[in-house]
């Protein structure tokens, strides 16, 4: 795979743009609705 990926350089931007735009819409999608607040299970009480 890696030297198919070689050989097709645009291939292989189109999947890391593809890659990014999915990380960033899954960022949106979580935090899209301004509620920044930390989950309940971060802060436990010890």
């Amino acid at each position: 795979m890696e030297e198919w990926l070689a050989q097709h350089p645009r291939t292989r931007q189109a999947l890391l743009v593809i890659c990014y735009l999915a990380l960033i819409l899954a960022l949106v999608f979580m935090y899209g609705r301004g509620d920044f607040s930390t989950p309940p299970f971060v802060y436990q009480e010890f």
